[in-house]
């Protein structure tokens, strides 16, 4: 896929004033007052990191991969789950080194996300044995990457009912046939958690989750052409009579529709944690750029059309920022308390809606930003056109809009029906 890259035009002081370095600090004002001290301790040191370690690597002609052993050297591909023997862990983390990598590299974000949590999350939860470590260890890494394959052609919404079969053959493995797409990082991945079932007609009572390596005889991969980003490989997989070894069981027959669904909400946290980094990243460039760029004699931010609606901007980020890290406080007490049903149901609902106002208002305010920043902002000059192409992936991924809304509306009728008699 050809990735273009164009000429400088932007004004070489307002280049130097738009530096990651300046928009981390801008950031860090707005963001220190909702976190801890140790929080605010990690955030500084990775945005340290990313600005000496991986910032001077990044070049817009090359997919993404290349960064990931880089992340992996300080234990970034991810921070949800206890890894080595750091105690810097947890969804609040998680949500910090999204939105510092999204600001540095919005494609790399989204690529990390999937590898290291949407994929890695399974394993920390339900492996069990030495392989799935090994697994874990390689794409801790960044050596390895990682993938999930649940949706299908006719069922992407309608995850539940899937053709994809994984039957009993004998004592020793499974067998695993079907098509799985839009698999962020697929095409170019090392190990595919995959769902699938044994009786299509009850794919509740008969779903499994297994991993599969690009390895194993049968696997086949094809790369799908998503313009928005060019750098972060989206695929077709294949499985022909594809051999699982008992090793590989994630959840067995039953247990896989249980784990899909108990993993969507640290999904979808995960992702608010990407679309709040991308959202800063464009309010912040455009508060920095009209404060500099001058028409008619004076900065553009002085025009009320143009400051005025970069506030209101700031005004939503600042409570759907407020909201996100609250939801990563929320699912982390449902971790202590796993049995109270009420408390994960509200959890649930509570982040498919900001989820839904995070990927959305990132849409939003790089949309916006880009027509008051005016033409230099369509250009790879600015971060902004870029940021708006990779939320536009972001609000579909982990569930379309509706799909989270429905999901609210679902819970808020539950709640009628509980209390209404």
């Amino acid at each position: 896929m050809k990735k273009i890259t164009g000429v400088e035009i932007l004004d070489s002081k307002i280049k130097e004033k738009l530096s990651t370095r300046n928009i981390y600090e801008i950031l860090n004002n707005f963001i220190i007052p909702l976190i801890t001290k140790e929080e605010q301790e990690f955030l500084v040191e990775l945005e340290d990191f990313l600005l000496k370690e991986v910032e001077p690597k990044i070049d817009l002609t090359k997919d993404v991969y290349e960064l990931f052993p880089i992340l992996g050297k300080k234990n970034y591909i991810q921070r949800l789950n206890k890894y080595g023997d750091l105690d810097e862990y947890g969804m609040r983390y998680e949500i910090l080194l999204a939105m510092a990598i999204s600001i540095i590299d919005p494609e790399l974000d989204l690529a990390r996300v999937v590898s290291g949590v949407i994929f890695s999350n399974p394993l920390f939860q339900y492996g069990n044995n030495d392989h799935i470590l090994e697994i874990l260890d390689e794409v801790m890494s960044g050596k390895k990457i990682g993938c999930i394959c649940i949706t299908e052609k006719k069922h992407g919404s309608d995850a539940v009912n899937m053709k994809t079969k994984i039957d009993d053959y004998n004592k020793d493995y499974l067998v695993l046939n079907g098509e799985k797409v839009y698999t962020t990082n697929g095409s170019i991945a090392d190990y595919y958690v995959v769902y699938g079932v044994s009786n299509i007609a009850d794919p509740r009572g008969t779903m499994s989750q297994i991993i599969v390596e690009k390895e194993f005889e049968g696997v086949e991969t094809h790369r799908l052409g998503i313009q928005s980003i060019p750098r972060v490989e989206v695929g077709q997989i294949i499985f022909k009579d594809v051999k699982i070894p008992k090793e590989n069981i994630l959840g067995g027959k039953g247990q896989g529709y249980k784990n899909l669904f108990s993993g969507l909400v640290a999904e979808r946290d995960a992702i608010i944690g990407s679309s709040l980094g991308i959202s800063w990243l464009t309010a912040i460039t455009a508060l920095i750029y009209t404060n500099f760029r001058e028409q008619f004699s004076q900065p553009i931010y002085n025009f009320q059309a143009v400051s005025f609606p970069i506030t209101k901007l700031f005004t939503e980020l600042m409570a759907v920022t407020d909201f996100g890290i609250r939801t990563a406080t929320e699912y982390e007490k449902t971790l202590k308390y796993p049995d109270e049903t009420k408390f994960i149901k509200y959890n649930a609902a509570f982040s498919s809606g900001t989820k839904f106002l995070a990927s959305n208002l990132a849409y939003r305010i790089s949309y916006e930003t880009q027509q008051l920043c005016g033409g230099i902002a369509f250009t790879d000059n600015l971060k902004i056109d870029k940021a708006l192409e990779v939320s536009k992936v972001q609000e579909i991924i982990g569930g379309a809009r509706n799909i989270q809304l429905y999901l609210v509306s679902k819970a808020i009728k539950e709640i009628v029906a509980r209390v209404v008699k």
